[in-house]
């Protein structure tokens, strides 16, 4: 039986030895400035939230060309009121949509949503990468838009800040294209996150509005990536390197992205076929219907000219992502997560992202979680990663979703077309051919 305990740290034991090492780098080598955010009411605690400004390099994964600015990849951190570096507080990483940037929280003016929140807010820079490790036809190289989430953003982190260390208070959430990497990653990583949040997200890359899956008609996923209509012409822009002078050149086509539709590594990326993998943590599903919220009205009566806008992310709003989180949630309620469901009036603009992460806010992200389940199961088709006590290492990428699916001391693996390394919490090392099911220690030899 799971048990639910407040007071276990989280299972990211490499993750904890990451960020040690990198605890004296960041303290040298970030260069941050403390902007207040909020203003102070009279009778009120004369601090407010402040937002800092930091830089996160890639280690490689993620080339100069990707991003929208020079220098190393940066993110936006919002500190809370009367922040203490003696104190520890819980974590939430906001990513951010299409088309953005770690600042567009800041320019699209939705910091004051987090008005309240008692935690450490911090937002990535996410390009439009799609929070994905780039397929690239095959070779999963450049850009690495997750492997920099997890193994360069979360450690510096982890490093620079005093975050409580127990599940329940780490949480990852993202608007649009955030809502997907948040779904995604969370995944990724179950036994850190406790909670996953997503706003308006693009949760299901195998919906279709108008079941056009052919050579000749794209999906909207197709669409919303900007690929073209053409296989031909995508399969000649795949063996184009991007132009540094346009991101978009590479940026929006798909199938460099996340492979061919239906491909494994494409299904290996999609937060609705990966419903299981947030059996024991909590989401936060929000969505608007398109029909024009009392926000998005107010918005146009202050300024005429947010008209279009509003009706377009309404339209956006209404015609794809109320669909897709209606297909999503009801891949979560099938894999028995935890998931509360807001449905909406509202679109897909700014008036309507802000009561969304106000709704989030008052939910309240940092709430009890599972921390020790006794069974799990988790799909993936990385290379690497950490599953609650154990980490994996295949020898070669996997060639096919790989089902890892854990009973008391029994793990199994399923077919990945490579053998696997298996390390256990406490340090034992298996290494084995797969599919296999394998004994899960309790102690070394």
């Amino acid at each position: 039986m799971s048990v639910v305990l407040a007071d276990r740290p989280a299972k990211v034991t490499s993750l904890a030895r990451r960020a040690n090492h990198l605890a004296f780098a960041c303290l040298a080598a970030v260069a941050a400035t403390a902007v207040p955010v909020a203003a102070t009411a009279a009778g009120a605690s004369t601090c407010a939230q402040q937002l800092v400004t930091i830089s996160i390099p890639s280690n490689g994964t993620i080339p100069a060309q990707w991003l929208s600015y020079p220098g190393p990849p940066r993110a936006n951190v919002l500190l809370p009121a009367c922040y203490s570096p003696s104190q520890h507080y819980p974590l939430l990483i906001m990513l951010n949509g299409l088309s953005q940037n770690y600042n567009d929280y800041v320019t699209e003016g939705l910091i004051p949503a987090f008005a309240g929140l008692d935690a450490i807010v911090v937002m990535p820079e996410g390009g439009s990468g799609w929070y994905a490790d780039w397929w690239n036809n095959g070779e999963r190289g450049d850009p690495a838009w997750e492997t920099y989430e997890l193994d360069d953003v979360l450690p510096t982190i982890l490093a620079r800040y005093p975050i409580l260390p127990q599940r329940r208070y780490h949480a990852i959430g993202g608007l649009s294209m955030g809502g997907l990497g948040a779904t995604y990653l969370g995944g990724r990583l179950p036994g850190f996150f406790g909670t996953v949040v997503s706003l308006s997200g693009f949760d299901d890359l195998d919906w279709n509005d108008l079941n056009l899956h052919s050579p000749i008609a794209p999906t909207v996923v197709d669409l919303g990536m900007g690929a073209t209509a053409e296989p031909l012409v995508n399969e000649l822009i795949d063996e184009q390197e991007p132009s540094p002078d346009s991101v978009s050149d590479g940026d929006y086509n798909l199938y460099p992205v996340l492979g061919p539709p239906d491909s494994f590594y494409f299904d290996g990326h999609n937060p609705t076929d990966l419903a299981v993998n947030l059996q024991h943590t909590r989401v936060f599903e929000s969505t608007g219907t398109g029909e024009p919220s009392s926000a998005g009205l107010a918005s146009i009566e202050a300024s005429p000219g947010n008209a279009e806008g509003i009706a377009v992310g309404s339209a956006e709003e209404g015609g794809i992502i109320y669909p897709m989180n209606v297909s999503y949630h009801q891949a979560l309620v099938s894999a028995g997560v935890d998931v509360t469901y807001q449905v909406h009036t509202g679109g897909h603009d700014n008036p309507d992202f802000t009561n969304e992460i106000e709704a989030m806010v008052a939910w309240g992200p940092f709430k009890p979680v599972v921390t020790d389940p006794s069974s799990w199961t988790n799909d993936t088709v990385a290379t690497s990663g950490q599953l609650w006590d154990v980490s994996y290492r295949f020898d070669r990428p996997p060639n096919r979703l790989v089902q890892f699916r854990q009973a008391g001391t029994s793990l199994s693996i399923g077919a990945a077309g490579s053998d696997v390394t298996i390390t256990t919490a406490g340090g034992c090392v298996l290494h084995t051919a797969t599919p296999a099911t394998v004994v899960i220690p309790g102690r070394c030899a």
